[in-house]
């Protein structure tokens, strides 16, 4: 495994001897590529614990599986941060006004109801409070804490799923013109352990976030393994056909002198 992912960078002209490698290998090393390109989102909720509020720092509490709101210190445009989201407790009767202009990524608990708002607008909202049966605000903030974490983290690999095969699989298309001697299944191979050094360019920047217009220069380089994987296939294949054209015509001349000794 380490062989192939040092040669995919540093030498990527050896990816073409990998094309055998077996469909179980090439899954756990699109697993690996996916979960290097994810290091910046464990960094992310590992860095970042939330802080947990309790009934004091919020003059909320839980009763019965709803939100109330009655202490002196409460305060409807008070939110509570929790990883990428702005937590708001609302009290029975406030409107959501009255909280303010949202974040852009928020959380609105009100009685038993929790909604999350991306942009302003309400995506989801599900009983949360009777759901987790939570009964108090402490075990409310750390069971969304959780939620939160396990979605995250979730959404963060399914992602990276996608953009890795979204590479992988338009990196095929100049490739099919050699469909007719290699199998498109060991071209998917190969071009997965070319793609090694863009899913390194992705942990990095994910982690650094440097500049937009950098991350592409680099992509660029990154991008030189394929090259060099369709180079050295066309050569071969180059090679292969004048091979297969001096084996003919050697056979046309051993005929035609057959047929002139006759």
């Amino acid at each position: 495994m380490f062989e192939v992912f040092a040669n995919s960078i540093v030498n990527p002209k050896q990816i073409i001897n990998y094309h055998n490698k077996k469909g179980g290998f090439v899954f756990l090393y699109i697993l690996i590529l996916v979960l290097l390109m994810s290091i910046s989102t464990f960094v992310f909720y590992i860095s970042n614990k939330p802080i947990i509020p309790n009934e004091q720092d919020t003059g909320c509490e839980i009763v019965g599986s709803n939100l109330m709101c009655s202490a002196e210190n409460y305060d409807p445009k008070e939110s509570f941060e929790i990883y990428d989201f702005e937590v708001y407790l609302l009290n029975e009767g406030i409107t959501l006004s009255e909280a303010g202009n949202l974040s852009d990524f928020a959380i609105v608990i009100q009685g038993s109801n929790l909604r999350v708002f991306i942009g302003g607008q309400s995506i989801s909202s599900i009983a949360f409070l009777s759901l987790y049966d939570v009964g108090s605000i402490e075990m409310m903030f750390t069971s969304l804490s959780t939620s939160i974490l396990t979605a995250g983290i979730i959404m963060g690999i399914f992602s990276n799923v996608f953009i890795i095969l979204f590479i992988i699989l338009i990196s095929t298309i100049p490739f099919l013109r050699f469909k007719r001697l290699i199998s498109y299944k060991k071209i998917f191979k190969m071009l997965t352990f070319a793609s090694t050094p863009m899913a390194f360019l992705f942990a990095i920047y994910n982690l650094l976030n440097f500049d937009t217009i950098i991350f592409f220069i680099l992509m660029m380089f990154a991008y030189r393994s394929v090259f060099t994987l369709q180079k050295e296939l066309h050569f071969r294949v180059l090679n292969r056909e004048g091979n297969y054209q001096q084996s003919q015509d050697n056979e046309e001349n051993q005929e035609s002198n057959d047929e002139d000794e006759e």
